[in-house]
């Protein structure tokens, strides 16, 4: 088990000292969320929901767009991560990107996978989808630190988060909880550019704060495992 006070102070302190790496990622998946948002919108998905054949009620585009949001945010995920794990390692991040790139391909099947792998278990009763968020954690990590091999991964990712999935699970229920409280001027201003400009200043602190949280974590976790 590990305590999340030192996940946290590390969190703050690479935040700080990588700012401006973080800010330019962080504005982009800002950007991004709130497109996504603005389209829902649009088209009152809410009211949509509640009727038959949503798919057919959407518009032809909508899903276009959709996916190609979601693979904006998957691309930036791996620029986050590979920054986060060139702090953690004491290098720059542009030359541990240069190192690291070719790995893209592999991160991007995995983490697809790991989307469809965690949907169907929350499909299942929520709780199986909730277990395998945990033991599969890390595996975009292990890909890009390591070069595994998706398959191993995946089986490094359930070996090295043995012991340790209640502290990850009380990290993103953490997580959780202190982004929906940041995200209060959503219930004050619901869809408007104040609402959207506060969340872009809220997250350029939080989001690289707990990106690199989860970052010590993963080192802690990984260490762990190799010290047994």
């Amino acid at each position: 088990m590990f305590t999340l006070i030192p996940a946290f102070k590390y969190g703050w302190q690479q935040m700080q000292k990588k700012f401006w790496v973080f800010l330019v990622l962080t504005l982009l998946l800002s950007a991004a969320d709130i497109s996504g948002n603005i389209m829902l919108k649009d088209i009152n998905i809410d009211e949509i929901l509640t009727m038959e054949n949503v798919l057919a009620m959407l518009p032809p585009n909508f899903m276009l767009w959709m996916g190609g949001l979601m693979l904006v945010m998957i691309c930036i995920k791996f620029f986050v991560i590979t920054f986060v794990l060139a702090g953690l390692r004491g290098i720059q991040a542009m030359t541990y990107l240069r190192m690291n790139i070719k790995r893209f391909p592999k991160y991007f099947i995995a983490i697809l996978l790991k989307f469809i792998v965690i949907g169907i278990g929350l499909t299942l009763f929520i709780i199986p989808g909730i277990f395998l968020l945990l033991v599969f954690y890390f595996v975009e990590y292990l890909i890009i630190d390591r070069d595994m091999s998706i398959l191993d991964a995946f089986k490094e990712s359930w070996n090295i988060t043995k012991g340790f999935r209640t502290g990850i699970f009380f990290f993103e229920v953490n997580i959780f909880i202190i982004g929906y409280l940041l995200s209060f001027p959503q219930s004050l201003w619901p869809d408007t550019t104040i609402t959207y400009a506060i969340l872009v200043l809220i997250n350029v602190v939080w989001l690289p704060f707990s990106w690199n949280a989860q970052g010590w974590i993963y080192q802690f976790v990984s260490s762990s495992q190799i010290d047994k």
